[in-house]
C-alpha cells in the first residue's frame, strides 16, 4: 500500500483480480476496461470505486504513460469514505474527475449499446445476403436458425433523465464549482464524490451487463459469423480481382476476424490470440523495454503459430483462399491496423503479383511447409541440431514415445509439419528478425524502416546474387566428390559439383539471413537451407555475402568433420584456426598487422568464424575490385580455398598481391585436371561417350 510508481503500459488490475485495493491516480493517465472498450482517468480519478471488495474485477486498469497511483485497502464499502476523508486537500480534484469519470461511463455505454445494436442490424442484413453470396463463391448454403433469434438488448439506464443532465452540467461547471462549491469544505466535496460513486457503480453494472450479452450473443451467432467473414473475404477477392495491381483500390477490413475464422483453431488459443493482438495493438510503447513490454511481446507469439498451423492445413484444401489469409502465411500480416493502410495494400499487390521461382530454390515458408507436409523434403534440423528422424529415435529413448509411433511419425505429414514449425518457422522467423529482444512474428508497421517494395525479396533477387558470388567466388556452392565407372575404365575421378542452395524467406520484416543447414541428413551433395526475412531491411549484398562467408565455414567444417581445425589436414577452417591461434608468433606479419589482428579478434569476442566472415567479406567486396583489405596470411588461405573466378584471375594477374599466388593456383589446377584430360583423350580415342559428369567437372576446372 502507498504510493506505486507506474510505467507506461503497466498493468495495475487485471479483469478476474480479486478486489483488495482501491487507487487514487496521482500522476499521468489510467485506461479502465472491458472486452476492449475503454474510459480513460486522469489525474484525481478514483481506481476501482465501481468494483464490490472481496470479489472480482470487472474491468482492467492499465497506465497509459508514465503515471502513479497511492493505493489503499479496500475491505469494505465503508473503507471508501475513510479513503475520501483522509484527503481533504485534494477532494476538490476528486470530486471533478469522480464527476467526469461518471459522465465518461455513460457515454460509453450508450456507444456501446449503439454499436451492439448496429451489429444485431448488420447480422439481419448479412443473413438475407448470406444465400446469393455463398452461391456467388462455390460455397454450399448452409441454414442458420440460430440467427433468426437475433434481437437488439433492452437498453437499461441505470440513471434518471434528471440524473444524467445533473452529472452532465455538473462536469460543463467543473471550474465554477472546483472554486465556489467543492472547495468551501471537504463535507461537501466528500458527499458529491461518494454520492457519484454510489451512481457510477449503478452504471458499471449495466455497462458489465451490455458486455455480458454481447458475449453471449457472439457465441451464439459465431458459426454464423464464421461462415459469413470467409463468404464475404471471397466475395470481395472476386471483386478486387477486377482492379488487380491498383493499390488504392485495394480496401481490407476486419483482417484479423477473417483470419481466426479461416483457420478455425483451438477455441482458448483462437479468443487469447485475438484479445492479445488487440492489446498490442493498443499499446503505443510495445517496443520499449519495460518487463510489461516484454511479456507483451512474447505473449503475441504463444499462440501465433497454432494459429498459422491450422490456417495453412486448411489452405491445402482450399482452392479459393482468402487474401487476408494468404497475407498471414506469406508476410506474417494479421491486422490492416496494425500493419497500417498503404502497408496493407502494398502487402496485398505483392501477394497478388507473386510468382515462384521455376527453378525452385527461392521460396516463401508457405511454398516450403507445403512440401515437407506433401513429403518432398525431409523436415530441417532443430536447435539441437537434430534432423526430423534422430530427434525422434531421442524421443523413443527417453521413453516418450514407443516403436510403433516413431515408424507412424516418420511418415505423418501432420507430425512432420508441426516440427518444421516448432523449428525452421518460429526459429528461423525469431533469427531472421534480427532483434530478438523485439521479435513478434506479426507484421507491424513500427518494424517497417523502409519502403516494401525495396526491402521485398524475390526469386529474381536472389539469383541475381547467385550469379554475382559466382562471377567472384566461382566454387563457392560447390561440393567434393568422386565419380568412377568400370564399364568403360574409368577408376576414379574428382567431381566438384555446383549444388544452388534453397533460400526460404520468412515471414517478416527483419534484418539478418542465416544458414540453417548445410547439407540434407547425411549427403553431401543436398543443397543447403538458407534462411533470410522476406521483407530485409539491410542492403542485400551485404547481408548475403556475409551469409556465403558462413555457409563457406559450416560447410567445410560439415566436409571435414572431427578434423575441421586439424591443421594436419589442410583446409579453409583448420588453416585459418591455426592462423588466427597462433598470429602472434607469425613472422609473416608485421607488427601493425599484430595489433589491427588482436583488435579484430577482441571486437568478435575470439570467435575464429565471424573473424573469417568479416575477412570474407573484405575479400569479396574490396580485394577481388583490387582494393587491398586483409594481410598476406588471410589474403592467401582465402585464395586457396576461395579462389577468384578466371575472369578475375585473368585481371589480376600483374596484381603484386596476388600474381604468385595464381601462378601457384593455376598450376595446382592443371595437376589437378590432367588425369581427367588424359581420361577423356582416351575415350575420345575409343569412340566413347564421355559421360556428362566428366564434361561438367572439365568446366569446372576452365573456371
Amino acid at each position: 500500500m502507498g504510493l506505486v510508481n507506474l510505467k507506461a503500459n503497466e498493468i495495475i488490475h487485471r479483469k478476474g483480480d480479486k478486489v483488495e485495493t482501491i487507487e487514487i491516480v496521482v500522476k499521468g493517465k489510467v485506461s479502465v476496461a472491458i472486452d476492449g472498450e475503454a474510459i480513460t482517468v486522469e489525474v484525481g480519478g478514483i481506481l476501482g470505486a465501481a468494483e464490490h471488495p472481496g470479489k472480482t474485477y470487472a474491468f482492467s486498469y492499465t497506465s497509459l504513460e508514465e503515471s502513479a497511483v497511492f493505493s489503499y485497502p479496500y475491505s469494505s464499502q465503508d473503507d471508501l469514505y475513510k479513503i475520501v476523508s483522509s484527503n481533504p486537500k485534494i477532494s476538490p480534484i476528486l470530486a471533478a474527475q469522480t464527476i467526469k469519470i461518471i459522465v465518461a461511463s455513460i457515454d460509453k455505454y450508450n456507444e456501446d449499446y449503439e454499436k451492439i445494436c448496429a451489429e444485431c442490424e448488420q447480422i439481419k442484413q448479412d443473413a438475407l445476403e448470406y444465400p446469393v453470396m455463398a452461391v456467388s463463391v462455390g460455397q454450399e448454403v448452409e441454414h442458420f436458425p440460430e440467427i433468426e433469434n437475433v434481437k437488439p438488448p433492452e437498453k437499461v439506464s441505470a440513471l434518471s433523465e434528471w440524473q444524467e443532465s445533473f452529472y452532465r452540467t455538473m462536469a460543463s461547471k467543473e471550474d465554477i464549482l472546483k472554486k465556489y462549491c467543492y472547495g468551501l469544505s471537504p463535507e461537501i466535496a466528500n458527499g458529491i464524490i461518494l454520492y457519484s460513486i454510489q451512481a457510477l457503480t449503478y452504471n458499471a453494472a449495466c455497462r458489465t451487463e451490455l458486455a455480458e450479452f454481447y458475449e453471449n450473443m457472439n457465441k451464439q451467432i459465431s458459426r454464423f459469423k464464421s461462415t459469413m467473414q470467409l463468404v464475404r473475404a471471397k466475395a470481395n477477392d472476386m471483386k478486387r480481382n477486377g482492379t488487380e495491381g491498383q493499390a488504392n483500390d485495394i480496401d481490407i477490413k476486419d483482417a484479423l476476424n477473417t483470419i481466426l475464422q479461416y483457420a478455425d483453431a483451438d477455441e482458448k488459443a483462437t479468443a487469447n490470440f485475438k484479445e492479445i493482438i488487440t492489446e498490442f495493438k493498443a499499446t503505443p510503447g510495445r517496443y520499449d523495454s519495460s518487463d510489461e513490454s516484454r511479456a507483451l511481446r512474447r505473449k503475441v507469439s504463444q499462440d501465433y503459430y497454432t494459429i498459422y498451423t491450422s490456417a495453412f492445413l486448411r489452405s491445402l484444401r482450399d482452392p479459393m483462399i482468402p487474401s487476408e489469409v494468404m497475407m498471414f502465411l506469406m508476410f506474417g500480416f494479421v491486422d490492416e491496423e496494425l500493419a497500417g493502410l498503404e502497408n496493407t495494400r502494398q502487402l496485398y499487390v505483392l501477394m497478388k503479383t507473386y510468382k515462384p521461382d521455376p527453378e525452385g530454390q527461392v521460396m516463401t515458408c508457405y511454398e516450403w511447409l507445403k512440401k515437407v507436409y506433401n513429403m518432398e523434403r525431409e523436415p530441417s534440423r532443430n536447435e539441437f541440431d537434430e534432423d526430423y528422424f534422430t530427434a525422434l529415435r531421442t524421443l523413443k529413448t527417453s521413453g516418450d514415445i514407443n516403436e510403433a509411433q516413431m515408424e507412424e511419425m516418420k511418415i505423418d505429414p501432420l507430425e512432420r509439419l508441426k516440427f518444421e514449425v516448432k523449428n525452421l518457422l518460429a526459429l528461423g522467423n525469431r533469427m531472421s528478425f534480427g532483434r530478438p529482444s523485439m521479435y513478434v512474428p506479426v507484421f507491424d508497421a513500427e518494424n517497417v524502416t523502409r519502403a516494401l517494395d525495396a526491402t521485398y525479396i524475390d526469386y529474381k533477387k536472389i539469383h541475381d546474387f547467385y550469379d554475382y558470388i559466382r562471377s567472384v567466388d566461382y566454387s563457392v556452392f560447390c561440393r567434393g566428390g568422386l565419380y568412377s565407372n568400370v564399364e568403360i575404365n574409368v577408376p576414379q575421378v574428382l567431381l566438384n559439383e555446383d549444388v544452388t542452395p534453397i533460400m526460404i524467406l520468412m515471414p517478416n520484416v527483419g534484418s539478418r539471413a542465416a544458414v540453417w543447414q548445410e547439407i540434407e541428413g547425411k549427403k553431401r551433395n543436398t543443397p543447403a537451407r538458407l534462411i533470410i526475412s522476406i521483407f530485409n531491411t539491410e542492403t542485400l549484398d551485404d547481408i548475403l555475402i556475409r551469409l556465403c562467408g558462413e555457409f563457406r565455414w559450416e560447410m567445410c567444417k560439415t566436409e571435414q568433420g572431427v578434423h575441421w581445425n586439424d591443421v594436419t589436414d589442410p583446409s579453409l577452417t583448420s588453416m585459418y584456426c591455426d592462423y588466427l591461434q597462433f598470429y602472434k608468433k607469425n613472422h609473416s606479419l608485421s607488427t601493425d598487422m599484430k595489433e589491427k589482428l588482436k583488435t579484430q579478434l577482441q571486437k568478435f569476442n575470439n570467435n575464429y568464424k565471424n573473424v573469417f566472415v568479416s575477412d570474407y567479406i573484405s575479400y569479396i567486396k574490396f580485394e577481388a575490385n583490387a582494393s587491398p583489405r586483409l594481410n598476406k596470411i588471410a589474403r592467401e588461405i582465402l585464395f586457396t580455398f576461395c579462389p577468384f573466378s578466371r575472369e578475375l584471375r585473368e585481371k589480376m594477374a600483374d596484381n603484386p598481391q596476388y600474381g604468385e599466388l595464381i601462378k601457384k593456383f593455376t598450376a595446382h589446377n592443371a595437376g589437378l585436371a590432367r588425369p581427367l584430360t588424359n581420361i577423356m583423350k582416351r575415350l575420345q580415342n575409343e569412340g566413347i561417350e564421355i559421360p556428362e559428369e566428366m564434361k561438367t567437372q572439365y568446366e569446372f576446372f576452365k573456371k
